[in-house]
């Protein structure tokens, strides 16, 4: 073999070699896909994504080439798919990047536009009517808990007499208990209790009149009684 077959199959096999290595990671694919990773929470239309690295990809790259689609970093979930319109930068990077929207304190950045390497033209995200959200999330308030105190009800009936009702309960309480009396036997019962004294005789009145009285009163009553007599005997002899 001649020096310059040599030199051209040795030109044949390197180039077959170098059609054969993969691509770079970094190279362009048809879909544009480009790898974009968040330190914080930020918004795209549709959703919003928690810090991470995320899959942006265009969505049909036959047809329509201003639909961008969102996906996780392994491609199993998609977490959104909006819209986009042309956009424009001064300056040029060499790696795809992004630019945000002016938010308020307290509020995640909204992704405005998708920039690839090296292209000045780039995907500005059109977001729904309302969005993005400007305003502040606010959390809700934790459930309050507390532990019922326990307590009594009182009616007016009992207002005053608890206190006093309480007052005798203590008094119950300390009051030391009294032994109940033992019952005597009937016999040293008896024994025991003195006889009755027999009562005092009434005093008779003393007497004041005397009988000569009567005995005049009763000759009176003779007397007239025989001068009655008499005379009737006379008017009817």
């Amino acid at each position: 073999m001649s020096r310059r077959a040599a030199c051209l199959s040795t030109i044949v096999a390197a180039g077959l070699m170098t059609a054969m290595t993969a691509a770079p990671l970094g190279a362009e694919t048809v879909d544009k896909m480009t790898y974009l990773t968040f330190s914080g929470r930020v918004q795209v239309p549709g959703a919003r994504l928690d810090a991470g690295t995320y899959r942006f990809r265009l969505a049909n790259d036959t047809t329509s080439r201003n639909v961008i689609q969102v996906l996780s970093y392994d491609g199993s979930s998609v977490y959104a798919m909006f819209h986009t319109i042309p956009d424009s930068r001064m300056n040029v990077t060499s790696e795809a990047t992004v630019t945000f929207r002016e938010t308020p304190a307290g509020v995640p950045p909204p992704v405005k536009s998708l920039f690839y390497g090296g292209e000045r033209r780039g995907y500005e995200f059109v977001y729904p009517k309302g969005g993005p959200v400007l305003t502040a999330e606010i959390s809700p308030q934790p459930e309050i808990t507390y532990a019922p105190a326990a307590g009594f009800s009182v009616t007016e009936s009992s207002t005053t007499a608890a206190p006093a009702t309480e007052a005798a309960a203590e008094r119950e309480s300390v009051r030391e208990p009294v032994p109940e009396p033992v019952p005597e036997p009937a016999e040293s019962v008896a024994a025991a209790t003195p006889a009755a004294e027999p009562s005092a005789p009434a005093p008779e009145l003393p007497r004041t009149a005397s009988p000569v009285p009567l005995v005049a009163l009763g000759g009176f009553a003779s007397l007239f009684v025989g001068l009655g007599a008499g005379l009737i005997r006379r008017f009817i002899g």
